[in-house]
C-alpha cells in the first residue's frame, strides 16, 4: 500500500467530504475514492459510511484514524528531514499575497514553515488578487495566495484555466457601522438598508471595491463613496469619526488586533458593529500555483506543509 494513502485518509476523515478532500490533496475525486478502496481491501474492512452528501468514519474507520494520523506525520517528518539535509544552501521560494496577510492565518503558516525549513528562504510580496494572480502567471513567484468569489464576475477565464487553486481559507463580505449607528443593533443586514450611507471601501480599481460596488448596484443602488484607502486602519476610523459605513471581510475584522502579551491587560471592547450581509457573500482565499509547471522542491514541500498542517499542529 502507498504510504500516501494513510495522508488521504486522514484528511478524509476530517472533510467528510470526497470533494472537499481531493481539492487539499490535489487529486481527483475519482484517484480519492481509489486509494481509500485500495486500504479498506488491503486492511479488510470499511473505514467509511458513505452517503450522497458526505462520508462518516465506521467503527472501524475511528480505530484506524490515529494511527493514519501518526503514519502521515512521520512521512512529513522523514521527507522534513530529507528535504533538509539534501538542501544545505539556502533555497528561494517566492510567494505573492493579498494584504493583510496575519488576518488570514498565512503569516502564521509561513512562520512554522520556516523553522521546518531552515533552509528555505521565502519571499513575500503584497498586492490585489488581479496583481497576484498576474504575478503567478507571469511567473514572478511560484505560489500565490489570492481571494476570489463567484459574486465576483470579472474573471479571465483563459487566466483561470491556467490556474490550480486550493481552498486555504473561507471568508465572507460584512458591513461595518459605527457602535452608535441606528442600524448597529441589527443582527444582520440587507445592503439595501445601507442604500442613503456614505460608504468608505477598500481601495479604487481593486478587487475588493468592485465586488462591494457590484453587490450594491444589485441590490438596487449605486454607494456613494467618499473615501477609499488600501489600509484597513484609516477605513476603520473614518467609520468611527465620519459617520461612515464600510463594507469589509469578515477576517479584516475578526482578527485579534492587540499583540499583547498575556499578562497585559485585555484590550477596550470594539467600537464597531460587524454585521453578518443577507444574502451572504462569501469569498475563498485560494493558494495557487500554474497548472503543468513543475514546482521547486521548496514550494512543493509547502504545499504539502499547507496540506498537512492541521495534522502537523495537533502533534
Amino acid at each position: 500500500m502507498d504510504i500516501s494513502y494513510f495522508r488521504e485518509f486522514a484528511i478524509l476523515a476530517e472533510t467528510k467530504n470526497y470533494w472537499a478532500a481531493s481539492e487539499r490533496l490535489f487529486i481527483g475525486q475519482s484517484s480519492l475514492s481509489k486509494h481509500i478502496k485500495a486500504m479498506e481491501k488491503q486492511l479488510g474492512a470499511a473505514l467509511f459510511e458513505r452517503t450522497s452528501r458526505k462520508v462518516e468514519l465506521t467503527e472501524f474507520g475511528a480505530l484506524m484514524l490515529p494511527y493514519a494520523q501518526s503514519i502521515s506525520r512521520i512521512q512529513y517528518e522523514y521527507e522534513t528531514a530529507a528535504f533538509n539535509h539534501l538542501n544545505q544552501g539556502t533555497e528561494v521560494l517566492h510567494i505573492a499575497s493579498i494584504p493583510v496577510m496575519a488576518h488570514y492565518g498565512i503569516t502564521d503558516i509561513l512562520l512554522r514553515f520556516q523553522t521546518d525549513f531552515p533552509t528555505v528562504q521565502i519571499h513575500t510580496s503584497e498586492a490585489d488578487t488581479l496583481e497576484v494572480r498576474e504575478w503567478l502567471i507571469e511567473r514572478r513567484c511560484e505560489l500565490a495566495f489570492f481571494r476570489d468569489s463567484v459574486a465576483y464576475l470579472e474573471h479571465n477565464p483563459d487566466k483561470e484555466r491556467l490556474l490550480v487553486k486550493h481552498p486555504y481559507s473561507q471568508d465572507r463580505l460584512v458591513a461595518v457601522l459605527a457602535k452608535n449607528h441606528p442600524l448597529a443593533e441589527n443582527q444582520s443586514i440587507e445592503l439595501a438598508q445601507l442604500s442613503e450611507e456614505q460608504f468608505v471601501l477598500l481601495q479604487n480599481g481593486s478587487m475588493p471595491y468592485s465586488l462591494c460596488m457590484r453587490a450594491c448596484q444589485e441590490a438596487g443602488f449605486i454607494p456613494r463613496v467618499v473615501f477609499t484607502s488600501h489600509n484597513l486602519e484609516a477605513l476603520l476610523d473614518m467609520v468611527l469619526k465620519g459617520d461612515c459605513v464600510s463594507l469589509l471581510f469578515a477576517g479584516h475584522v475578526d482578527f485579534p488586533r492587540p499583540f499583547l502579551h498575556i499578562e497585559e491587560p485585555l484590550p477596550p471592547p470594539t467600537p464597531f458593529a460587524v454585521l453578518p450581509i443577507v444574502p451572504e457573500i462569501p469569498t475563498t482565499v485560494y493558494l495557487s500555483y500554474l497548472k503543468g509547471t513543475p514546482l521547486s522542491p521548496a514550494a512543493s514541500h509547502f504545499l504539502e506543509y499547507c496540506i498537512m498542517r492541521d495534522t502537523i499542529d495537533s502533534k
